[in-house]
This record gives C-alpha cells, sequence and structure tokens, in this order.
C-alpha cells in the first residue's frame, strides 16, 4: 500500500530540492503541511501543485512572491471558466 504523506525531508532528497524552498513556500501560505507529532508532512495530493511551483521557481526563476501571483491569477482563471460554463448552461436552458 502507498503511503499518501511524504516527509519534507524526504521529498527534498528524492527531488534534489533545497528545503528552504519548501519551507518559503509554506511560510507564503502556498503550501499547506500535515502535521504528525513532530514532523511536517506534504500529502500525495499536492504533489503535482508543488511540480509546478518547483518548476515556476528552478526552471523559470521565478521568486515566491511571482508564484504566489501565478497561483492567484490561476485561480482566478479557473473561476471565471466555471462561471462561463454556469453561465453558458444557463444560456443553453433558455432558448
Amino acid at each position: 500500500m502507498e503511503t499518501e504523506f511524504i516527509t519534507i525531508t524526504e521529498y527534498c532528497i528524492n527531488y534534489d530540492i533545497d528545503p528552504s524552498f519548501i519551507i518559503s513556500l509554506e511560510e507564503s501560505g502556498i503550501i499547506i503541511f500535515t502535521i504528525i507529532g513532530e514532523e511536517k508532512f506534504i500529502h500525495q495530493e499536492q504533489f503535482s501543485e508543488l511540480d509546478r511551483y518547483i518548476h515556476l521557481h528552478y526552471d523559470l526563476q521565478i521568486n515566491i512572491e511571482g508564484i504566489d501571483a501565478i497561483r492567484h491569477l490561476l485561480q482566478k482563471v479557473s473561476q471565471m471558466q466555471e462561471e462561463i460554463r454556469e453561465l453558458n448552461k444557463k444560456l443553453h436552458l433558455h432558448e
């Protein structure tokens, strides 16, 4: 059975990431860790999101503030797309 959580240390070792980057994401409120006992864990559902932030930071040289701004804008776009879908449904009901 595959575990749902991985420690920050294990994640950073496996993906060759600086732990301070992951901690900065948490301090900025971009990522939320699960605390079990004294240890902080990353839930597997956050892996794809975390991979995106790693790509933005290490490959595109975007800082934490930029990542937060991009995250916010992508959330707004997603909300707008959902609103458009809902409006289209309503429009088709009135045809």
